[in-house]
């Protein structure tokens, strides 16, 4: 399965560690795309929910695309299976994974510095 994946800047990393902190996620071996108010709707602090849909949502306006979250816990290795923060998390856009959105990336890139690649997960 090929997705259109954001290359982490300092926001989106700093957005993907506070998820990774307080999300409190119901998958446990599989690949899973949730949009932000599943997300939102599973963290229990009520700051922390309203300060990851506002940056959430600056992150969307900022792209001018839906943002979703890829949550992958599929084929861990025993010691990721270990770690309980080993989910690998990315932001997605509903794009076409594939050559012919090559323009559609390049204007998101040039609009808002946030490079995008293609990425395989393997299920």
């Amino acid at each position: 399965m090929f997705k259109s994946i954001l290359v982490e800047d300092q926001q989106i990393k700093h957005l993907l560690s506070i998820i990774r902190s307080h999300y409190q996620s119901d998958n446990k071996n599989k690949f899973k795309e949730v949009n932000m108010l599943h997300v939102a709707n599973r963290i229990s602090d009520a700051q922390i929910r309203n300060y990851i849909l506002d940056c959430w949502d600056e992150l969307q306006r900022k792209l001018g695309h839906e943002v979703t979250l890829i949550e992958n816990c599929c084929k861990k290795s025993i010691i990721q299976k270990l770690c309980k923060d080993s989910r690998d998390l990315s932001f997605a856009i509903n794009t076409k994974p594939d050559n012919t959105s090559n323009e559609i990336h390049e204007s998101i890139k040039k609009a808002s510095n946030i490079d995008i690649v293609i990425k395989e997960f393997k299920l």
